[in-house]
């Protein structure tokens, strides 16, 4: 049985993308009109959250934030060591110094234990990113930062769907991003991304920012640059929007599969698997990743590989802390390094067949007690 971690040829035949394509060309709108609205006003009723901007990635999404808040030149950024360098690169574009924390080994996020050990001076906002479907316990987050003048932002790029409590992720914070990377719960075919933000200050900057930085009568009031999502784009994405809560359930039911079969592996301290809830909260995953912590892992991926499962190392088995071009040691981190060590994402999309991550669970209860 053949399993690639993401199946792109089948993702590419997913969807009648000719009707979808067909449908906007009938518009003549290849950038901006009808269906970017409809998107933006779809993610506001999903989320609850005010305001939704579509731009052309979650990257630039951030950056747009951190442009917003023009913070002190060369402050500080808490950031979790377990999140792309998008997250970090996002605060030193705007002239700012990312400072990786440890995450919490249980959430993988940045967790209010991790925040009261941090060193606070010049400090002046902290990253949270929610990760592989779930979200941190984020109020008593949220009070710590207020309570010391420090900016929330949220990296919620991986976030669509995920709750904690009765919030959706990006809604704590000054303001949230969403990405529709393909292979991300609402996959587009190509980049994209939004802002999402309850701050109407923010979300009047976002959408001249995103456009050259003019208003309506396109005269020029910031600085911009050029971040619209394509019109086409945005019509799959509506597509995958329309559909989420079947696509969240089917990865729901493959985790199951694998949290079932793998169980006493965990018993056993062969693994770790993910968490099933958002923090402190009964919230389940939106299972966007099923990243487990395994014993022997690089052995473990081999044994898969000769087996054609495909398996990948978020962030290409890199944190933040890891990058000494960048002025970062990862020996500095631990708890980072020994985390890393461990970390697996296992195949989990809504185009895979139970049959697949049975195979996929057989295998890897194969590897730990014959191998």
């Amino acid at each position: 049985m053949h399993i690639p971690f993401f199946n792109y040829k089948n993702f590419c035949k997913d969807l009648n993308y000719k009707l979808l394509i067909q449908e906007v060309l009938e518009t003549g709108y290849l950038i901006g009109g009808p269906f970017i609205e409809q998107l933006e006003n779809k993610i506001q009723v999903i989320t609850g959250i005010k305001h939704c901007i579509t731009v052309a990635n979650a990257t630039d999404a951030m950056e747009i934030i951190f442009n917003f808040l023009d913070l002190p030149f060369n402050s500080k950024v808490l950031v979790p060591s377990h999140t792309m360098l998008a997250t970090a690169s996002a605060a030193k574009s705007a002239n700012l110094i990312p400072i990786p924390v440890d995450v919490d080994p249980d959430s993988l996020m940045l967790e209010i234990k991790q925040l009261e050990k941090c060193n606070l001076e010049g400090i002046s906002a902290c990253i949270i990113t929610q990760l592989n479907g779930v979200v941190a316990d984020m109020d008593p987050i949220k009070d710590f930062c207020d309570s010391n003048k420090i900016y929330l932002i949220e990296d919620s790029a991986q976030g669509i769907g995920a709750f904690n409590g009765k919030k959706h992720s990006g809604s704590w914070g000054i303001g949230g991003c969403l990405s529709f990377y393909p292979a991300k719960v609402a996959g587009g075919i190509g980049d994209g991304g939004a802002i999402i933000t309850n701050n109407d200050k923010l979300a009047s900057f976002a959408k001249s920012v995103r456009d050259h930085g003019r208003g309506e009568e396109f005269e020029a009031i910031n600085w911009g640059r050029n971040s619209r999502l394509d019109s086409i784009n945005a019509r799959v994405i509506i597509e995958r929007i329309n559909d989420l809560n079947s696509l969240i359930d089917k990865r729901r039911e493959l985790a199951s599969i694998y949290d079932d079969n793998l169980r006493e592996l965990e018993i056993n301290s062969d693994l770790k698997l993910p968490p099933r809830f958002s923090t402190n909260s009964n919230s389940i995953s939106t299972y966007q990743n099923y990243e487990i912590q395994a014993n022997k892992k690089d052995d473990l991926i081999e044994f898969l590989k000769k087996n054609d499962i495909g398996t990948i190392k978020q962030w290409g088995g890199f944190s933040i802390a890891h990058f000494s071009r960048l002025g970062y040691e990862i020996e500095d981190y631990p708890e980072t390094k020994a985390l890393f060590d461990s970390l697996l994402l296992l195949p989990m999309n809504h185009m895979m067949k139970k049959e697949e991550v049975q195979y996929i669970c057989d295998k890897i209860n194969y590897f730990y007690r014959y191998t």
